[in-house]
């Protein structure tokens, strides 16, 4: 008997471990952000799956920040709570759910360069969309894929982290300086009856600008 208690023991904490995993019992499939961007104003999407493993439900924190929510696609079988600058689901039961939700990101300034600094939900290869920006918009995105231009967007993903700190700025236009230059003649006058002969010789310095025709 004093053997039978300890192995019933065990077998008892083994069922509640496999019905209480100590894995996130909570993931996202199908995730994409994407963000529309100015100089001082971003608005994100963010879409999502998201599959609860366990039976009594779970909670995820899907987002946190310098941000405010500006919609969201109701589910009655998710809530969204809101911890500090953390934006928490809570499911009540297993299942995949769909999430939809749209918020404005802080926009700081420096140095020419505009920025954003929040998280998402970590995951593997988060693809991010960035749109209403120039084809020669230079990025800052520590950890995440280089942004490449794919029609009128920028594609990238999020680092493993789920960390967005993203700094964008139009790359400087190119112009011509204005035209600086110097200029040296040498003459050569030859006089005879009749007739006068110049030849001259024109040494030119462009310091600044481009010179195309001398008149």
């Amino acid at each position: 008997m004093c053997l039978l208690v300890p192995l019933l023991l065990l077998c008892a904490g083994w069922l509640a471990g496999a019905e209480h995993p100590t894995e996130n019992p909570v993931t996202l499939l199908n995730f994409k952000l994407a963000g529309d961007l100015t100089n001082d104003s971003a608005a994100f999407t963010l879409t999502a799956t998201a599959r609860v493993n366990n039976s009594h439900g779970g909670t995820l924190d899907l987002l946190s920040g310098p941000v405010a929510l500006t919609a969201i696609e109701p589910n009655p079988k998710a809530h969204l709570r809101v911890a500090g600058d953390h934006y928490v689901l809570a499911f009540d039961r297993r299942g995949e759910f769909p999430i939809r939700i749209q918020f404005s990101a802080a926009v700081r300034q420096a140095d020419g360069w505009s920025g954003v600094d929040f998280r998402v939900a970590t995951g593997v290869l988060q693809p991010v969309v960035l749109r209403g920006l120039a084809a020669d918009t230079q990025f800052q995105f520590p950890g995440a894929a280089r942004p490449d231009r794919k029609g009128g967007e920028f594609v990238s993903y999020l680092p493993a982290d789920g960390a967005v700190k993203l700094s964008w700025k139009e790359a400087r236009t190119e112009t011509e300086g204005k035209l600086f230059f110097s200029a040296e003649m040498l003459a050569q006058i030859s006089v005879s009856p009749g007739l006068m002969r110049q030849v001259a010789l024109l040494h030119f310095k462009v310091m600044q600008g481009e010179l195309n025709r001398v008149s």
